[in-house]
């Protein structure tokens, strides 16, 4: 009890505390779990969710939770290693897609939490496996939910998709063509037009090498904004 005491205090106030940020090893995990729960009935932590707690930071207008970057953080990250990614509304709005404030978090993550902390939501997605993958992933999600992204029109978003992937060296056009693999098929066929509209000929192959020939995809984009869509069978 003293242990964990002395490091919960040592810890930021907002910042989100498990049983493995103690630095205790596994044989020690009840223990701590028992001292964290009493720590709580305490008044010293609050608790975010199942086995995750806070010291929270008092103000002249109560007690301030975890940032937003706290609990992607967390959420996103086991034992060191990457779990998961923020996605949703509130990182569209920090693509510069969406004006929309978003009042809740997604998390995409291969295994979605039963057990939700409050306004977090888990969505399906991949396991960022490299450093880049994050931002990569992100696009992937954008081309996806092109249709119910706020504040804004598909053709808006086709736009700002071709800015972004315009930035792309080659290497990180092949890893986000390899990523695309697992996506959503409108969200590759998004991806292989544009990467076609950009001369890269030979990842636009490989994607439409992928596609079902027959399925059309009602994305709500004029040919105006993509002039190649019929060749991927875009609405």
């Amino acid at each position: 009890m003293q242990k964990v005491r002395k490091q919960v205090d040592g810890l930021p106030p907002g910042q989100l505390i498990t049983y493995a940020d103690l630095g205790l090893g596994p044989d020690q995990f009840a223990a701590v779990a028992a001292a964290l729960s009493r720590l709580y009935k305490q008044g010293v932590l609050q608790r975010f969710s199942r086995g995750t707690y806070f010291r929270p930071k008092e103000t002249r207008f109560g007690n301030l939770r975890p940032s937003q970057a706290n609990v992607v953080e967390t959420l996103t990250t086991k034992q060191g290693r990457p779990a998961g990614y923020a996605s949703g509304a509130s990182v569209y709005n920090q693509l510069g897609y969406t004006t929309q404030v978003p009042g809740e978090i997604v998390i995409a993550t291969p295994r979605p939490r039963r057990r939700l902390p409050e306004r977090v939501r888990f969505v399906l997605g991949q396991t960022p496996k490299r450093p880049g993958d994050v931002p990569l992933l992100q696009l992937l999600d954008v081309l996806r939910d092109i249709k119910r992204i706020s504040d804004t029109t598909p053709d808006q978003v086709v736009e700002r998709l071709r800015l972004q992937l315009a930035k792309l060296d080659e290497s990180a056009r092949q890893r986000l063509t390899w990523l695309a693999r697992k996506a959503a098929p409108r969200a590759r066929a998004l991806l292989g037009a544009l990467l076609e509209l950009q001369g890269d000929r030979h990842n636009a192959e490989r994607l439409h090498k992928t596609l079902n020939q027959v399925t059309s995809y009602q994305l709500g984009i004029s040919h105006l904004a993509l002039p190649n869509r019929e060749l991927w069978r875009i609405r």
